[in-house]
């Protein structure tokens, strides 16, 4: 099945000003992203990815290795065309940065990296992480803290076992990715967002990115807990405007605030 889901409204031919690629956190899917594309301006087209074990592909063997998942994003992503925003939430932060890191490597770089609601890898509580998977009661009660799966879906014997597998999966990449080494280069603008009553990680873990870039644009504090980008509309007008920013500077994304 496919890596993509498009949720903006096509555009004809020639005229897409800007891409953005989101990336989702740890047990999420293409589908958390869906209502921010009518957000988006004309021109612009919205992606989000659905890995192996998530969303509508939750039966699918989730993936269990990052670099086999970046690989696979690396032409979905770079391809020729407008300039690209990454955005990353949560896990999805760090599979972002990572894209990031692979697709400058080939010099074809975003334009701009938004991480939102994570630490830098080597900020990860690896232990953690590895302890919940091991540990099938935790995991279940660490899932219901987050939050973000339904509770009717937690009562059902065999959609909680496939929740729980994909969280499973995603703990391991989670204590798996690399510590950021070489900062982000300057033609990559880098903006970090936090919710302001985050408690998986507060704004100052977020805050840890800024030595990791080289063309830093600052952090936003926003009304919320770790999945303030769905609180309200903020974060996906935020997105629009970078979208029009990077437009009207052909890429460069000088206006970025």
């Amino acid at each position: 099945m496919a890596w993509l889901q498009q949720w903006s409204p096509p555009a004809p031919d020639g005229t897409t000003t800007a891409r953005i690629l989101c990336l989702p956190y740890a047990g999420g899917g293409a589908g958390s992203y869906r209502h921010w594309g009518p957000a988006m301006p004309a021109g612009t087209e919205l992606h989000a990815v659905e890995l192996p074990g998530h969303g509508r592909r939750l039966t699918e063997t989730p993936a269990a290795d990052v670099t086999e998942i970046v690989e696979t994003l690396i032409p979905l992503a770079a391809r020729p065309g407008p300039p690209t925003i990454l955005f990353g939430h949560s896990m999805g932060a760090l599979l972002a940065h990572e894209l990031c890191r692979a697709m400058t490597e080939l010099g074809t770089p975003p334009a701009a990296l938004v991480l939102s609601a994570m630490s830098p890898a080597h900020l990860v509580d690896r232990a953690a992480c590895r302890a919940l998977t091991g540990d099938p009661v935790a995991l279940l009660d660490h899932v219901r803290e987050l939050g973000a799966t339904p509770p009717e879906v937690l009562r059902t014997p065999a959609m909680r076992e496939l929740v729980l597998r994909t969280m499973r999966a995603d703990l391991g990449l989670l204590a798996a990715f690399p510590d950021p080494a070489d900062p982000v280069p300057a033609s990559v603008a880098v903006l970090a967002l936090s919710g302001r009553s985050d408690d998986v990680y507060p704004p100052h873990t977020v805050a840890s990115w800024e030595p990791f870039a080289e063309r830093w644009r600052g952090m936003r504090v926003l009304d919320g807990g770790h999945f303030f980008p769905w609180r309200d509309d903020t974060v996906p007008d935020l997105i629009a405007s970078l979208a029009r920013d990077i437009a009207s500077d052909h890429g460069t994304c000088n206006a970025l605030p």
